[in-house]
């Protein structure tokens, strides 16, 4: 696996654009790593789809130090990201996804599997193996604890990382406006502003890479909270999601369909 991620770190790092690197990176999850993990979902060697859950989630976090390549190399790529499409930038925060879409993912699974109708649950899973097939259903007293702890966690921690990117900005402003508006032109302002620029950006890498280690911490916390079935349908449902994105009709008629209110899942009481 290092082996197949080494060429596209070692790439990213020659400073090829970001877009180029990401398309890389999915068509390896969708068209290696997902049909991989899908095999051996259906097999009988748990050691084999404990190997293929770990490829996968080890492609996720090669992307994630990648984006942190690219985020030291240039922010201002990473922050905007124009190349996403209209029904991905929703859900970027600070550079790529939000966290609580990882946490929002595993507890549909969660509420799926505990829904009233388990047969229409079942019915999608009925050529897996019943280990599988059951996987999120009945889940442990402390994988829903700990999917409480990681939510509190976020609901704590995101607020304070965009605030601390807020004040970055207000920082800025506050520095320019003296230093460049009363002698703007001459030699001296140039170079306070050049500090300015310089110092803004550097508070702006620092957020950026302190919630791209957030995003990989999340997804490292519910793989280590959950069995190698519910990682593997976790991974699988993470990877189909991404790879939608990418689906030119799937875009255009979630772009031209009307709003459906969604069904909100049970926050956790937090303390």
């Amino acid at each position: 696996m290092l082996k197949a991620v080494a060429p596209l770190l070692s790439r990213q790092k020659q400073g090829r654009p970001f877009k180029e690197y990401y398309g890389e990176w999915l068509s390896t999850l969708k068209n290696n790593l997902l049909p991989q993990l899908r095999r051996s979902i259906g097999g009988e060697s748990q050691t084999i789809l404990s190997s293929h859950v770990e490829m996968v989630h080890q492609h996720f976090q090669s992307y994630y130090h990648a984006l942190d390549e690219a985020t030291t190399s240039e922010p201002s790529q990473v922050l905007t990201q124009e190349w996403r499409n209209s029904v991905e930038k929703p859900l970027l925060w600070l550079g790529d996804l939000h966290p609580f879409l990882f946490t929002q993912l595993a507890r549909s699974l969660l509420h799926e599997a505990s829904s009233p109708d388990q047969d229409s649950l079942l019915l999608p899973l009925s050529d897996r193996p019943w280990q599988v097939a059951l996987a999120w259903r009945n889940p442990s007293e402390s994988l829903t604890s700990r999917m409480d702890q990681i939510d509190c966690g976020l609901r704590s921690i995101v607020p304070a990382v965009s605030e601390r990117l807020h004040r970055a900005d207000r920082s800025f402003l506050d520095r320019v406006v003296p230093h460049w508006f009363p002698s703007r032109g001459r030699h001296a302002s140039k170079v306070a502003l050049a500090d300015d620029v310089k110092a803004h950006t550097e508070d702006l890498v620092s957020v950026l890479l302190y919630a791209n280690r957030l995003r990989r911490n999340v997804l490292l916390d519910i793989i280590s909270a959950t069995t190698v079935y519910q990682a593997a349908l976790f991974l699988e449902a993470l990877s189909q999601f991404l790879i939608a994105f990418r689906d030119h009709d799937l875009v255009n008629a979630v772009e031209h369909s009307k709003a459906v209110p969604l069904q909100k899942q049970p926050r956790p009481r937090c303390h």
